[in-house]
């Protein structure tokens, strides 16, 4: 029987949660922490949502056929994860998750030996985990889940916007420290020449000279070490500002992707990255 359109929203948003929670136990296992691994900050991971239905939709004809669903199964979320990772790549100029390292790859979006799994969970979950969770659908009074259906959607978009938000600031903020780490090589540099300047012309000067020659590049100095101490002040502040964001903003997102990489601005990123794994060693005392 086709899908409705009531069934494919409930599908969604109880595979996306289940998607989180597999996210979530697979790092817990690992790594001994819990974080949250989704895109949004509610505990949803939408890619697996969308997964799901799309398998359900395009494999109900094989679902029969071990081979099959496996085999369209593994077509599908690799597709899925291509595009969706061609498309943030687009949209935020940043890279969420990077195969390049593994074997078989194609553009560090997409592996064989993920791949493979993707299709070994298809049929897992479609012969042994779906059968459960269309049960649990038809269980739920039909104007209940009709009900319920504005405001999940609604908190949903609201997640949706906030995170689009969040990325965009924190692109900004990589920019900003981008910015003031030249502003900071470039004061350096300026110092260096002088220093350098200064050398020779005392060389070739009288004593007179020497004294005058000095006091200028002292003041020199001074003007440049507090412009630095101020290029310094505002980067410490942008740090702060995104790693303190645990919950809700940019640095949550730092933790559920660890191997977030930016095509612009990878050398900010990748200090944060850096900063928080120190942070989080002194918290847990290793």
């Amino acid at each position: 029987m086709p899908m409705t359109m009531y069934q494919i929203f409930w599908f969604f948003f109880l595979y996306a949660f289940l998607g989180w929670c597999s996210e979530v136990a697979f790092v817990a296992v690992n790594t001994g922490e819990l974080v949250n691994r989704g895109f949004l900050n509610g505990p949803v991971c939408p890619i697996y949502g969308v997964g799901m239905v799309l398998v359900l939709l395009l494999t109900a004809p094989l679902a029969d056929n071990l081979f099959f669903l496996f085999v369209g199964g593994m077509l599908v979320t690799s597709a899925l994860e291509f595009v969706t990772g061609w498309a943030l790549k687009k949209l935020f100029h940043t890279s969420w998750w990077d195969y390049s390292d593994k074997p078989f790859n194609l553009g560090g979006y997409i592996c064989l030996s993920f791949s493979l799994l993707w299709g070994l969970g298809v049929v897992g979950v479609v012969r042994l985990v779906h059968p459960m969770i269309a049960r649990l659908v038809e269980a739920v009074p039909y104007r209940l889940g009709l009900g319920l259906m504005i405001p999940f959607g609604l908190v949903f978009l609201a997640d949706l916007v906030v995170t689009v938000r969040t990325i965009i600031g924190l692109n900004r903020d990589l920019g900003e420290l981008d910015r003031v780490a030249e502003a900071l090589h470039r004061g350096s540099d300026a110092i260096a020449i002088r220093l350098g300047s200064a050398a020779q012309l005392a060389d070739e000067e009288l004593d007179e000279g020497k004294e005058k020659l000095d006091a200028a590049l002292g003041e020199g100095k001074e003007k440049l070490a507090a412009r630095r101490a101020a290029l310094e002040a505002r980067r410490d502040l942008l740090r702060g500002q995104i790693l303190d964001s645990r919950l809700f903003g940019s640095a949550r997102l730092l933790r559920a992707f660890p191997e977030m990489k930016h095509l612009q601005h990878s050398e900010r990123l990748a200090e944060l990255q850096q900063r928080m794994k120190e942070q989080l060693k002194e918290r847990l005392g290793r």
